[in-house]
């Protein structure tokens, strides 16, 4: 992979340099090469290196990456094909957060690509067990014997066999001590699978409440002023996190409210991060510390930054015995979290002494674009995912790094004492390269975190493996703040306004502790432009709604600019998720003019809109229930069709334009249609013409200022019309270019 940024440039060019990122990156017409054919790779002159011959004379079976020569494609239409289809399973999630990264649209490209299933059965068909397979390296990590890998060695589209890199965790330093629990609200009752709450998912949970209070953990959050960002409202809802390690107990205090998306075993193949039978006793102990540090949530006693956020967990470490740690699962980890559209990964790996010194990596190794694992942190920050990874706890020395701590494009972490006093085990920079490292500091000495043989305690820990979830919860606070901003840009302002972003160091502290509020609102890029985060009141989550009148209501927020804006209502029936109901307002409540049947079950939530149209979603997703004679004790509303007022008015890039058609009255529609004409009255664009059937009881159309071949249309008076039902309603709207 190639470098982000020069090492230490002065702060302007450093910006630049951030900004820009990776050069497919800079700009929106600059072509990605990974989205071009290329012929197959070369084979190595010795496909099975020096380094899998030496692991396989150690032991009867080892762990091996074998790389591949292609994807199977045969040429540049059949590499274009098989672009696309990969293209069109990456999720929505992820496709918007690419399309950030670039400036432009989503482009699918190799990566995307999986590995070839052909390839696949060959390899295992020569005996050898497959384990993980990585569309980014274009490769499978197996377990086999000298003849399965002599055996996969003759197959022409192997590029080469290597071993895969072992480590071992970023453990704490010294003894945990326990810490006196103060009492906290009580945590409502949740249904058991396995003896293991299930715990909350997007869209069925609220936002929590700001906690009564922090208890000890209060110190590292205001270390670097993430308490203050809470304040101020930012606690990371609607950011997905991604956290790789050891395994989480989701029963504990500090875990068991927080929303979990998707979780998976690594290391067993499975759908459980939980202690199972086959762990001991302290598996998930890191884990579930390092997750409680970043989100945890128990008032009076430990909160992490970002406990709103939404959580996928990866168990990646399998802690049985002191066997090291493998590279693979991270890797596998890493593609999935991806896969699933996470914005910030926090890991607490590191990978540079391994079990024999012949694989040790070599400092010369470190830098940014050599091992494995680096260019698996880089690739996923070119992908658009924070990336927070320990320094490691090697120090004093220089260079004492570990990967991917070596990573350019990532936040690579060093731990301080509550007095911003660097720890002395803390891992040192430069990179071989010269780049300095680590980016920032967070306190990673005495720092509070959840025990994970109890669903209560909490203690005191020190390692780089603890200032780093407290840096992935920042980040997770600035992309709430920020879903504009690029990765290079929140790790840039994370650096910039750092305490010693002044004069940062190549070795040591780098920039230094950041300072949330700061970033959010005070470096060179600017404050926040989207509405601020709000939250869904009634009806509430999970209730139940006996009779109309259907009123839905919010809380108001406000706009960083100080502009008016607009709510847009969304309710959805499940378990399809088909619109019902899509109105604007610019109230904070709204009643439901349409039909509600019984005994359903139905979800809404309600996004804020500025007149530049940058959406803030509320932060929660709110289901309820109707009761069994909720529809028969109302008939449906007599037809009727509706048009309101345009927002904003007057247009600069884009308006929205509400309407509703009675849910009686769709059964006679045929159809409706939604015109703009100008002044003379010649039609510019037609923004809908559809069966009214297929439409919800109230919508809305976006336009964004083009007529019908895609120019931008002048200053002036507009018409919009709404034909339907035998009516026609028309209103007037104003263009400011």
């Amino acid at each position: 992979m190639r470098r982000i940024a020069p090492s230490r440039p002065p702060i302007q060019p450093l910006l630049l340099a951030a900004m820009v990122g990776f050069a497919p990156l800079a700009s929106r017409t600059a072509e990605d090469p990974h989205a071009r054919y290329a012929p197959p790779a070369a084979r190595s002159a010795h496909v099975i290196t020096p380094a899998a011959a030496a692991r396989l004379e150690q032991s009867e079976r080892a762990a091996l990456w074998v790389y591949f020569t292609d994807k199977g494609e045969t040429g540049a239409r059949e590499f274009a094909g098989a672009v696309r289809q990969a293209g069109a399973r990456v999720t929505d999630r992820a496709r918007s957060r690419r399309a950030r990264e670039t400036r432009g649209r989503f482009v699918p490209d190799y990566y995307d690509v999986p590995v070839s299933p052909r390839y696949l059965d060959a390899v295992r068909s020569t005996g050898a067990l497959v384990r993980h397979a990585s569309r980014w390296l274009n490769a499978v990590s197996v377990e086999a014997d000298g003849a399965a890998a002599r055996r996969i060695a003759t197959l022409p589209f192997v590029r080469s066999i290597e071993p895969v890199a072992y480590s071992k965790r970023v453990a704490p330093v010294g003894p945990v001590f326990p810490m006196k629990l103060e009492p906290a609200p009580s945590i409502p009752e949740r249904g058991q699978s396995s003896g293991i709450p299930t715990g909350p998912k997007p869209g069925q949970a609220p936002a929590l409440d700001p906690p009564a209070g922090y208890g000890s953990s209060i110190t590292q959050l205001s270390g670097i002023n993430a308490k203050a960002a809470q304040d101020s409202g930012y606690t990371a809802a609607g950011v997905l996190v991604a956290m790789l390690d050891t395994g989480f107990n989701k029963a504990h205090n500090a875990t068991v409210q927080l929303k979990r998306v998707a979780e998976y075993d690594f290391v067993f193949h499975d759908g459980e991060t939980a202690n199972q039978g086959n762990d001991v006793a302290a598996a998930w102990d890191h884990g579930t510390g390092t997750w409680s540090v970043l989100g945890g949530y128990y008032p009076n006693n430990l909160i992490g930054p970002a406990y709103n956020a939404s959580f996928l967990l990866a168990k990646t470490e399998d802690v049985r015995t002191e066997t090291p740690i493998e590279e693979d699962n991270w890797m596998a980890a890493v593609e999935w979290a991806d896969s699933i559209g996470a914005d910030v990964i926090s890991s607490s790996l590191a990978y540079f002494a391994f079990d024999n010194a012949a694989d040790n990596h070599t400092y010369s190794q470190l830098d940014g674009r050599t091992t494995t694992v680096t260019k698996a942190a880089a690739l996923a920050a070119r992908r658009g995912i924070v990336v927070a990874n320990a320094m490691a706890n090697s120090g004093p020395l220089n260079g004492s790094l570990q990967a991917p701590a070596d990573a350019d494009s990532i936040l690579s972490t060093g731990a301080v004492d509550a007095s911003d006093v660097i720890a002395g085990f803390s891992s040192r920079g430069p990179t071989a390269d010269g780049r300095g490292k680590p980016e920032v500091v967070a306190q990673g000495v005495n720092t509070t975190w959840a025990v994970a043989s109890s669903t209560t305690l909490v203690a005191t820990a020190s390692g780089t493996s603890l200032a780093t979830p407290l840096i992935g919860g920042a980040a997770a606070q600035v992309r709430e703040a920020h879903p504009e901003w690029t990765v290079q840009e929140i790790r840039y302002a994370l650096k910039v306004t750092a305490d010693k972003a002044g004069t940062p160091d190549s070795t040591t502290y780098g920039w230094g502790r950041p300072n949330v509020v700061a970033a959010i609102y005070s470096s060179p890029l600017g404050g926040p432009v989207y509405p601020k985060p709000f939250n869904l009141t009634f009806p509430v989550n999970n209730g139940v709604v006996t009779s109309p009148p259907f009123v839905f209501r919010w809380r108001g927020t406000v706009d960083p600019n100080g502009d008016a804006l607009t709510y847009r209502i969304k309710i959805l029936k499940a378990p399809s998720d088909s619109s019902v109901f899509d109105a604007m307002t610019t109230d904070t409540s709204i009643t439901f003019p349409g039909y509600l049947g019984p005994s359903t079950t139905y979800r809404w939530y309600v996004n804020a809109n500025d007149p530049a149209g940058h959406p803030r979603e509320s932060r929660d997703r709110f289901t309820f229930v109707t009761s069994s004679t909720t529809g028969v004790e109302l008939s449906p509303p007599a037809a009727g069709v509706v048009l309101y007022p345009n927002r904003p008015n007057p247009l600069r890039s884009s308006t929205m334009i509400p309407f509703g058609i009675a849910a009686s009255s769709q059964g006679a529609v045929a159809r409706v249609t939604l015109r703009i004409f100008d002044a003379a009255g010649r039609l510019v664009r037609t923004l809908l013409d559809n069966e009214a059937t297929a439409l919800p009881v109230a919508r809305f159309e976006a336009w964004d200022g083009l007529d019908e071949k895609g120019r931008r249309v002048g200053s002036g008076i507009y018409y919009y019309r709404l034909t339907a039902a035998g009516k026609d309603l028309s209103r007037r709207m104003v263009v400011l270019r």
